[in-house]
């Protein structure tokens, strides 16, 4: 199968009969290639105006033709917004701001009219975002079937959250592991799946290392303008490492006038911080960019820690049919390793590590270009390339681990009516790693190469007002270089492999009870998904195997839950169960030489099922309340043809790290210039292992696997709104002063404090 000489035939064809297809249906007149001249456009303008009849600044508007996004924009000051060149027809818009409702207006614009439309928000609990990790074309949030949270910027500086770890805990089947304090080794858990089960984009640049793992610690919330999390399987859109769910993070865009904003805060252990970050739009040229670091000296010797990271985002249209876009993020940073000094209960500490130090060096890029052919035809084009460079230093040798990913997607979105989109692809992934461990023969490092070839398809179809159902399916061929012997030669020499995967996805949402019917008893949502996911072998999973038949690993998900609003949207109330089948799991089966002649084998199989639920309050203007509690059931199933697993581990026993029972809570007040936060993250107790040794404890005749006791996270802030765009805040974390271990033996931070200024200029 050589799916790249098939690929670019396939698409060119596909293309031009949508294409024809769609000028059929437009009936464009022989002196407009284009369907429509000039003279024939439409525009749509307004103010956004919230309950006192003001406007509102930094509101976010979507404007939609059909289930498909047609443009956005953030209104300045005044709360203005404006949308012109548009083919005549039936719109709906979709405006966003902190604390309001996102009012959806259906608009029938005709052909060169000017229609002025004023948006009248209203206090809400819940905003109807437009999220792009749970669809291919972007959809809002209500008319998907899967589970999606979505952190605002607003909300990101309420918590004062520098991280984007921060920012993820306490979402909902969210469990964030972190090896230490700040800099340390942070990885995050979804819905009882692996560390390695979770895709993590920035501006839709697929960043994972070689197999799936990432390392969340170095991802600074500066120049972030929202974090997504779809929970659940999407590898039906985005191809491997998409097991458990997907982690979005999206920088700013430029829009409006010109502004500038600057940080500076200093807290606990001589911490410091500081950001500078400006955007804007002219002429058709939008520029958003934001630079930031990090620095700390840390609680015990060698846990200092920095971090740099920026963000760059241009665009440039000339027409509202063409669009360029290039996204860039850097973060570069070093931390020390101290290791392991909290709990030792096999009494294996033996000190401070000194000497251990780590660096990390990942870089983003994605340049994208979007064509409108036709006025039911877009066709978008993007290349991003994600080079991860770390570094270890350590008393027994230095190292190091050079992972690169290059993907070249493209993509047409068809509106085939204003009920139905559909989206067809193709993708080629390349993936590479090259470690100090990873060695042939004669001892020589070696670079391993991976590829993924994809065909990819989604169609959106809303046949009513009320249900929503979508379907997609991707079709991944992966193909792995051929790998050398190694020099010990418990690895023979692997041929080049080639495997295909098919993973489909199902998802839905039904409007049970429209928001019409009460006041008080709103709307009723309905939503279930169904999908499979994958993960590729990492470079480690593959240099130390005699098993060259080695498969991705896999799951099988679903899951069904229920929305209410009430009270005009000023609360609601969401409870989701899930299932979660992690199957064909690689094992090292050791000894157990009865099941499989190879070192290593997809023999081990995990469950994983919950509830969700989640509560969103606004009862007044000046009170935000949102909260979340988790039920997670996680047990290791038996291997493959065999009724035990692998020592030290038992069937039935929970799986690492993802407690059974998990809570947080966000509440933000305002009253004039002032805010007052306060959140917490409730955990309860988890199964771990020894923290020095790991399970390698247990060949020693040792205890290796223990209940770690649960905690609370708490953690409160204010600030306070100066004249001529300064901003005074602080914040207080860990304010119950708990001795508690996210990872077991590693100690987090005690009680400790930020405090500092923000400047915006222009003033709001």
């Amino acid at each position: 199968m050589k799916p790249l000489r098939f690929a670019v035939p396939f698409l060119f064809v596909l293309f031009n009969f949508i294409s024809s297809s769609a000028n059929a249906q437009v009936a464009s007149p022989p002196s407009s290639p284009r369907g429509q001249n000039r003279s024939a456009k439409a525009a749509i303008h307004g103010q956004i105006i919230d309950p006192d009849g003001k406007p509102v600044a930094r509101t976010r508007v979507t404007l939609f033709n059909g289930l498909a996004a047609v443009d956005e924009r953030i209104v300045g000051n005044d709360g203005a917004y404006r949308f012109d060149n548009l083919v005549p027809g039936p719109y709906s818009l979709v405006a966003n701001a902190v604390g309001f409702s996102a009012l959806t207006t259906d608009i029938d614009a005709k052909s060169g009219q000017d229609f002025a439309f004023d948006l009248h928000l209203q206090l809400s609990a819940v905003q109807d975002q437009v999220v792009v990790s749970a669809s291919l074309s972007g959809a809002l949030a209500p008319q998907v079937g899967n589970s999606v949270s979505v952190v605002t910027k607003q909300e990101i500086q309420d918590r004062d959250a520098e991280s984007i770890y921060q920012v993820l805990q306490g979402l909902p089947s969210v469990e964030i592991a972190q090896t230490g304090r700040r800099g340390a080794i942070t990885t995050a858990f979804i819905r009882g799946g692996n560390s390695n089960y979770n895709l993590v984009m920035i501006d839709g640049i697929q960043v994972n290392l070689f197999g799936g793992d990432f390392d969340l610690s170095s991802i600074s919330t500066d120049g972030v303008d929202r974090v997504e999390v779809s929970r659940g399987p999407e590898s039906a859109l985005f191809g491997s490492n998409a097991v458990a769910g997907v982690i979005n993070i999206v920088s700013e865009r430029g829009e409006g006038p010109p502004h500038f904003s600057a940080l500076a805060e200093g807290g606990s252990y001589s911490t410091r911080r500081f950001a500078t970050g400006g955007s804007g739009l002219t002429g058709g040229f939008s520029w958003a960019y934001n630079l930031s670091r990090l620095d700390t000296d840390g609680v015990v010797a060698n846990d200092d820690y920095r971090n740099q990271s920026s963000y760059l985002s241009l665009g440039y249209s000339r027409s509202p049919r063409r669009q360029f876009n290039f996204h860039f993020f850097g973060g570069a940073s070093k931390a020390g390793s101290p290791g392991p000094y909290g709990s030792d209960p096999d009494h294996l500490f033996f000190g401070l590590d000194t000497t251990s130090r780590y660096n990390q060096n990942l870089f983003a890029y994605q340049a994208s270009y979007s064509e409108q052919f036709t006025d039911r035809l877009k066709q978008v084009v993007s290349v991003s390339v994600s080079p991860n460079n770390d570094y270890f230093v350590s008393a027994f040798g230095d190292s190091f681990l050079h992972s690169l990913r290059v993907v070249f997607n493209t993509h047409g979105e068809v509106t085939v009516s204003s009920e139905d989109v559909f989206v067809y692809g193709f993708e080629y992934n390349h993936e590479q790693i090259k470690d100090t461990f990873i060695t042939n023969a004669s001892g020589d490092v070696f670079v391993l190469p991976r590829a993924a070839y994809a065909y990819f398809a989604e169609n959106r179809w809303n046949p009513n007002r009320r249900w929503f159902l979508t379907t997609g399916l991707r079709i991944d061929n992966f193909r792995t270089a051929a790998v050398p012997p190694d020099a010990f030669g418990s690895r023979p020499a692997f041929p080049e492999n080639s495997i295909v995967k098919v993973n489909p996805r199902i998802a839905t949402a039904f409007l049970l009870r429209d928001a019409s019917s009460a006041a008080d008893f709103g709307a009723t949502r309905l939503h279930s998904s169904f999908g499979t996911g994958i993960r590729e072998p990492n470079g480690f999973e593959l240099a130390f195997t005699d098993n060259p038949r080695l498969k991705p690993e896999k799951s099988v998900s679903f899951d069904a839950g229920v929305e209410q609003r009430l009270f005009s949207d000023r609360a609601a109330v969401d409870v989701t169960y899930f299932y979660n089948r992690f199957k064909d799991q690689i094992v090292s089966v050791g000894a157990l030489t009865d099941l499989s002649h190879f070192q290593t084998d997809n023999l081990a199989n995990a469950r994983a099922q919950g509830l969700e639920t989640t509560l969103r309050l606004r009862p007044f203007r000046s009170l935000e309340l949102s909260a979340q509690y988790t039920w997670l059931n996680s047990s290791i199933l038996a291997l493959d043809g065999t009724t035990i697993v692998g020592a030290p581990f038992e069937v039935g026993q929970p799986l690492l790290r993802r407690p059974r029972e998990s809570a947080g809570y966000n509440i933000t007040w305002r009253h004039r210039a002032l805010t007052l936060n306060t959140n917490a993250y409730i955990r309860g107790r988890v199964l771990d292992v020894e923290p020095n040794d790991g399970t390698f404890a247990c060949t020693l005749g040792l205890q290796c696997l223990f209940q770690v006791k649960g905690y609370t996270l708490g953690n409160a802030g204010f600030s306070y709104q100066l004249p001529a765009g300064v901003e005074i805040h602080g914040q207080i974390n860990n304010v119950f002063n708990q001795r508690y271990e996210a990872a077991f033996g590693f100690p987090a931070l005690r009680l400790n404090f930020m405090a500092g200024v923000r400047y915006q200029f222009p003033s709001r």
